[in-house]
């Protein structure tokens, strides 16, 4: 008897720990529940606020917004200094006259020496000699070829300058590029955050959902790679930028029309790269027109006086004036002239060549320049059909029509987000084939070929 009422004692408090144990899991259930739910509405506020109420942008950069006024002065110094370098050329070439003054003297062995001098000849005999003679170098002064010679100085100079102007804008655009990247990382960021914290959010829904048996874990896996792929492109960013301040419209994203027919016939005229070329082949054209077989003779009239010191007669001088010439037994110089008219022609070729080039090229960018018009205009319509949908569903929600779902509604944030993210990433390829055609300008802006908004129509 006594054991039944141990059994019945013991049985009735298994049964009040397993109702007190139940109601406590139930509590804390309710609890997460709580959590949870107060998460997911204060996450819906936000986002609402961010998707329907619009704020003056603070994260939009600007699209050439590099400071070229240090740039720009640094070149214009060089400039001056290559200007100086070719009037100093210039000045230098000018002043060579051709003129050569050289001298020489001398002592006369005598029998002291072992020679015999001749005695009879007392006019051939001297013991010492002095000799000054000026020599007038016709063929190297600056009377012959002076205007060809100067104005291959100054195309010297030019392409010098040419090349100058190009390394400059080549390292402008990767600064450029820079830049963009910098600028593209904070838009992207901005809302990249929002999306990663939307998957955290459902990830804890989803791991709620699993532990309590609800549902299985195949969704659960393919949120956390989505997050996982989010979170290692924010990762690649050097830089920490804020969250999005709004969600309405992207910030600096219309589309950019150029004057493509406008914009090639300006570069097959005055890109640097063929400007060069051009330069080129000015400068073998005029050392074409300098070569030739009369600039290798030597023709040099001169002026010598000598004076000689006589052992046993007076010191006499004398006074000659004479021309001294040479001629060139040989067809060099005909055939440099036509290796210098091989190698223009060879040069003009590759201007042609060059130009069919940078026309590839040029339609290459354009082609991608409109495939990212043609993307923002579609992620941009995305953008509002998605925002529209958003607000219906506020209002229907409102009103108690359809089933208030928090797992889907994220989803359609993130979606929302999604759109934005490919909306920044066709924007950051535009600006970048707009940098890689500024390239190919000479002193001229890309923006001087971009068609306004009636052009466009």
């Amino acid at each position: 008897m006594k054991l039944l009422k141990k059994v019945a004692a013991i049985s009735i408090t298994t049964l009040i720990l397993s109702v007190l144990s139940f109601s406590s899991v139930n509590a804390q259930s309710r609890r997460k529940d709580e959590v949870l739910f107060k998460r997911f509405e204060t996450h819906f506020k936000m986002m609402d606020t961010l998707i329907f109420r619009q704020v003056p942008a603070t994260t939009d950069f600007g699209l050439m917004a590099v400071d070229t006024v240090s740039q720009s002065q640094g070149l214009n110094t060089m400039d001056s200094l290559i200007d100086a370098k070719v009037e100093s050329q210039q000045r230098a070439l000018k002043a060579e006259t051709g003129l050569v003054l050289s001298g020489q003297t001398y002592y006369r062995a005598g029998q002291e020496l072992g020679f015999d001098s001749d005695e009879d000849d007392a006019v051939a005999v001297y013991s010492v000699k002095a000799q000054a003679e000026l020599r007038w170098n016709i063929m190297n002064s600056s009377l012959i070829n002076r205007k060809e010679k100067l104005k291959e100085l100054s195309l010297m100079g030019e392409l010098e300058r040419v090349a100058l102007e190009q390394e400059y804008a080549k390292k402008m655009v990767e600064r450029q590029k820079e830049y963009l990247r910098k600028e593209y990382d904070s838009l992207l960021m901005s809302v990249l955050k929002l999306r990663v914290n939307n998957l955290q959010l459902l990830t804890d829904a989803q791991m709620y959902l699993v532990s309590d048996r609800s549902i299985g874990t195949d969704e659960l896996l393919k949120l956390m790679d989505e997050q996982a792929i989010a979170e290692r492109l924010l990762e690649t960013m050097p830089k920490d930028y804020p969250i999005a301040s709004q969600l309405v419209r992207p910030l600096g994203g219309e589309a950019i029309q150029i004057d493509t027919a406008r914009l090639k016939s300006y570069i097959r005229e005055n890109a640097l790269p063929l400007h060069m070329l051009d330069l080129q082949i000015e400068i073998l054209q005029q050392k074409e027109e300098s070569a030739g077989y009369w600039t290798s003779l030597g023709f040099s009239p001169f002026l010598r006086y000598s004076y000689y010191m006589r052992p046993e007669m007076k010191n006499s001088s004398n006074l000659d004036v004479g021309l001294s010439f040479q001629i060139p037994l040989s067809a060099q110089e005909s055939r440099k002239k036509k290796a210098l008219t091989a190698e223009c022609l060879q040069k003009t070729m590759e201007k042609e060549e060059q130009a069919a080039l940078l026309m590839e090229n040029v339609e290459l960018i354009l082609l991608e320049l409109e495939r990212a018009n043609r993307g923002l205009a579609g992620e941009l319509k995305r953008i509002e059909v998605l925002r529209d949908y958003m607000k219906l569903r506020r209002e229907n929600y409102r009103g108690h029509i359809g089933e208030y779902n928090f797992l889907s509604r994220i989803k359609e944030y993130n979606h929302y987000l999604t759109c934005w993210e490919n909306y920044y990433s066709y924007q950051y390829k535009r600006d970048c084939c707009i940098a890689d055609l500024q390239v190919f300008l000479l002193q001229q802006s890309i923006f001087d070929f971009v068609l306004s908004k009636n052009e466009n129509r």
